[in-house]
């Protein structure tokens, strides 16, 4: 895979795990939503998804990133009304809500997973690595989904 194509499916990784489907990602990113129907699918990302956002940190992690895309919105728009600014600041206290709450040992596993992969990641001369620890990293995934559900 290209470098260019494995930062656009981090992306798209990035904004599924923040809670869009494939289709709105597809859309946003130009791609077909085959393509990233086939990467979601690939990479186990909705038994990632699932366990991420079991846990508070999890969830408390994607609503910073929903948050911080509509800040980039409405700065971008040049406007920010009264309104917006409320419904930010409540999604910035339902972060520190969520983060302040337990910790799940799936959504760790998942978390560790996906630092595990972002690390390999960071590492294009060992392709053949690369590939086994990918195949060993969603067999996991697909454990962690057969074993105890999300």
């Amino acid at each position: 895979m290209s470098a260019a194509s494995q930062e656009l499916r981090d992306k798209a990784r990035a904004r599924f795990m923040a809670g869009l489907e494939t289709s709105a990602i597809a859309a946003e990113l130009g791609l077909k939503p085959q393509r990233v129907a086939a990467w979601c699918a690939a990479g186990s990302w909705e038994v990632r998804r699932r366990a991420w956002w079991s846990d508070p940190r999890g969830a408390a992690a994607a609503l910073r990133q929903l948050l911080g895309r509509r800040v980039e919105e409405l700065i971008s728009l040049g406007e920010l009304s009264p309104q917006d600014a409320d419904h930010l600041a409540k999604i910035a206290a339902a972060c520190s809500r969520l983060e302040r709450e337990g910790y799940d040992l799936k959504a760790a596993a998942v978390e560790v997973g996906e630092r595990l992969a972002a690390l390999a990641g960071e590492q294009p001369d060992n392709e053949q690595e690369r590939a086994w620890l990918g195949g060993l990293l969603e067999k996991f995934f697909a454990r962690l989904d057969t074993e105890g559900g999300a």
